[in-house]
């Protein structure tokens, strides 16, 4: 389980998490919803320890990561798979070579047995075959799906989306949705998907979170989202998805 607590965060004079509490259950999928600037990226860099908080803690199985050394950190994140918002890929490696790193720097495992982990991740997102094609040569849903690959190299027990289906059309925008909600029956992972597509709440969430002004301001299932009477919430719905 994932708990934080009371997190607070100001860059400069800029006050962006006001106090976030939220409680992430194991084997779910929470949808992070809210406006840009409302402290959803941020809150998802503290949960792997890429930001230290002004104030409150982020506990990983009941371990307060904002007072682990790097050393420690370092440990906790080997649990975790990160899709970057920009997928992240090495140019100058192949899609093998950027799938395999983690394993080549962190392991001892041979050759082969990096490469056969590396096709067997490529057939989990459905690309299957493509080893030695640069980042350059991939489209942007095909670069998206090469970097949840490489967050799965290491079967990891969470994993956290930043805006997985930005920049991407509709169509592909719901395949990488479906991918989601797949990889998550398949392999029982914990999932954090921070979006500003409403769409994602109701392809893939068990639960869903809304910031609003640096704090959780409603917490709850997808349906009881769509049927509150929320006159913010009702706002940001209908500004985002014109069904509702």
């Amino acid at each position: 389980m994932i708990e934080i607590k009371n997190l607070k965060k100001k860059f400069g004079d800029k006050e962006v998490l006001r106090g976030v509490n939220l409680r992430i259950e194991n084997g779910i999928t929470l949808v992070i919803i809210g406006r840009s600037g409302c402290g959803k990226s941020v809150m998802l860099k503290h949960i792997i320890g890429l930001l230290k908080p002004d104030e409150g803690t982020v506990s990983i199985e009941g371990n307060d990561i904002t007072k682990m050394n790097e050393k420690e950190i370092f440990e906790i994140r080997k649990k975790f798979g990160f899709q970057f918002q920009g997928s992240a890929l090495f140019d100058s490696m192949d899609v093998e070579e950027n799938i395999g790193l983690a394993l080549k720097e962190n392991t001892r495992m041979t050759k082969k047995e990096i490469d056969e982990i590396v096709a067997e991740k490529l057939e989990l997102v459905g690309l299957p075959g493509i080893q030695k094609m640069r980042p350059s040569d991939l489209s942007g849903g095909m670069k998206k799906r090469v970097s949840l690959a490489r967050s799965l190299a290491t079967n990891p027990e969470y994993i956290l989306y930043d805006e997985p289906t930005t920049g991407l059309d509709p169509v592909m925008s719901d395949q990488i949705d479906d991918l989601i909600k797949d990889l998550s029956d398949k392999l029982k992972v914990t999932s954090v998907v921070v979006t500003h597509d409403i769409f994602s709440v109701y392809d893939v969430a068990d639960r869903v979170a809304m910031m609003h002004e640096g704090k959780i301001y409603f917490e709850g299932t997808p349906k009881e989202l769509t049927e509150t009477n929320d006159e913010l919430i009702r706002d940001f719905l209908n500004r985002t998805d014109k069904r509702i």
